[in-house]
């Protein structure tokens, strides 16, 4: 009776040792796609971030000396002239993502007379200041004037208007 009792003991510690295995390797398996999808909708909420905070700088229509804000100083100062115009962040969206790239299509929309020059030129700062303001933020970093997040190039897709511009 004692032979066959420690039997099914070192039978019950070699399943529970089997059932382990299997956790910890799933374990293994899933948390390294969860960490990696986890990181992209960080990045996705700080370039959300970013926009929110362009189209609120530039409807207030002030103007201030905070660093990384010049290029929205600017579109204040030529394009909008100090006033309040319906400047609003519609959206944006991960259009095309790979091992080297990330492309994000941002757009904004606005109550000023139609003008392609002019929103081309906005579109542009706005790309700017995205990545002057994203450069400080963990997990991107500004090299030779191109924005990456975590080793992959970002580029922004900004459209202003009907008006679209590319910023990398």
């Amino acid at each position: 009776m004692l032979g066959s009792a420690r039997i099914r003991k070192g039978q019950t510690a070699i399943e529970m040792l089997f059932i382990v295995g299997i956790i910890l390797t799933g374990i293994v398996v899933i948390v390294p796609l969860y960490v990696h999808e986890s990181g992209d909708s960080v990045m996705i909420t700080v370039v959300r971030d970013a926009a929110a905070q362009a189209a609120v700088y530039i409807e207030t229509g002030v103007v201030t000396n905070k660093p990384g804000y010049e290029k929205l100083n600017e579109i204040i100062q030529n394009y909008t002239e100090y006033r309040s115009v319906g400047f609003r962040f519609v959206g944006l969206g991960v259009t095309s993502e790979s091992d080297r790239n990330i492309t994000i299509a941002v757009k904004f929309i606005h109550g000023l007379s139609q003008n392609t020059s002019r929103d081309s030129r906005i579109a542009r700062d706005i790309g700017e200041f995205f990545k002057e303001y994203l450069k400080d933020v963990k997990g991107f970093q500004l090299e030779e004037g191109h924005l990456y997040y975590r080793g992959r190039l970002i580029e922004f897709n900004v459209t202003v208007g009907g008006t679209w511009e590319v910023v990398s």
